[in-house]
């Protein structure tokens, strides 16, 4: 089945290595900085629970990519022809262009109401619940789409500074979790990257943070009625509660070193930081994945691989406004 994803700008590298937790046998017909197309043989409901993935789709259709009067009366012809399976009464047209919503001429979208009518047995209404089908067309990919959208879940509000869900999710589904993992983040702070690896089976979910009692305050009810978390406040430059190579993967967003004031130099930190993962991480399945600030990247990676760990990506994005990077490793295989 095909399927048509929107996701934050900047973050497809990361979508990409973190698509596979989510779907499988996943084939990319089309990707840009913000959307991607691909095949995959997951159903439609196991795409709609992508959390990094601000809309999903299942592509119905699609035709070359010329007028967009000329597509929908192609679309049109096309569906009239088959059935259109859907639990709702109702359903309503959109048409979304290289980026932007837009309008049509009323020839064509009649034509293409009448047509999804007939398919679906489902009357047209300008608002409300019903079903959605969008025209979907990307500046660069030679193809309209012929889209369904998902009803996807609602994401509880995040404490003010905590990293999205979306993000959280991408970077604990590029570390590819496995069911028997144990997890950690050893600077956990408001608890993102724990919560968004509970979407996972996990033998061990670990929270650290030397500020645990000051931030239990802003965890989200998940996070907080979390049974199957073991919540720790140690310094994550020493994890004294962690036993030497017991851990399979670790997830965190160490402190950048702008925002906040580091006790040591920020290549000593990193360098003790490097020290402390390579004692805990076990030497064959030890998996790691880091946000830090873009600057101070290369002092990471720098860090880590002096450490030992082998480095398989690093993505640049956003954060809130500020340059990031993801850096992507673990034992050399």
């Amino acid at each position: 089945m095909r399927y048509y994803i929107q996701f934050p700008a900047g973050t497809g590298g990361l979508v990409e290595e973190s698509l596979g937790s989510y779907a499988t046998g996943v084939d990319v017909a089309y990707a840009d900085d913000s959307a991607m197309v691909f095949d995959a043989d997951s159903a439609p409901e196991d795409i709609e629970r992508i959390p990094f993935a601000k809309n999903s789709f299942s592509v119905i259709a699609d035709v070359p990519r010329e007028r967009l009067e000329t597509a929908a009366l192609d679309i049109a012809d096309f569906i009239a022809e088959d059935r259109l399976d859907s639990s709702a009464r109702t359903f309503r047209l959109m048409f979304h262009v290289d980026g932007e919503l837009v309008g049509i001429g009323a020839r064509a979208r009649r034509r293409l109401e009448s047509a999804v009518s007939y398919a679906s047995g489902q009357r047209v209404a300008p608002s409300g619940a019903g079903e959605e089908y969008w025209i979907v067309g990307r500046t660069e990919y030679d193809r309209f789409m012929f889209c369904r959208r998902h009803n996807r879940p609602k994401l509880p509000a995040k404490a003010r500074g905590a990293i999205s869900h979306e993000l959280s999710a991408m970077l604990v589904a590029a570390s590819r979790p496995e069911p028997g993992d144990v997890f950690l983040d050893p600077f956990a702070g408001s608890g993102s990257f724990v919560e968004a690896r509970l979407a996972f089976p996990a033998q061990r979910i670990v929270y650290s943070d030397t500020a645990l009692q000051l931030l239990r305050g802003e965890f989200t009810d998940r996070l907080r009625d979390g049974r199957a978390i073991e919540f720790l406040a140690d310094d994550a430059l020493e994890l004294p509660s962690i036993e030497d190579r017991s851990v399979d993967v670790i997830v965190t967003d160490p402190p950048w070193g702008e925002f906040e004031e580091l006790a040591l130099p920020v290549s000593e930190f990193l360098d003790r930081m490097a020290q402390s993962f390579d004692r805990v991480l076990r030497t064959d399945t030890g998996r790691l994945v880091l946000l830090t600030a873009r600057r101070i990247a290369p002092v990471a990676e720098a860090a880590l691989e002096k450490a030992g760990f082998a480095l398989n990506a690093a993505h640049g994005i956003l954060v809130n406004g500020h340059p990031a990077t993801v850096i992507i490793g673990g034992r050399p295989t």
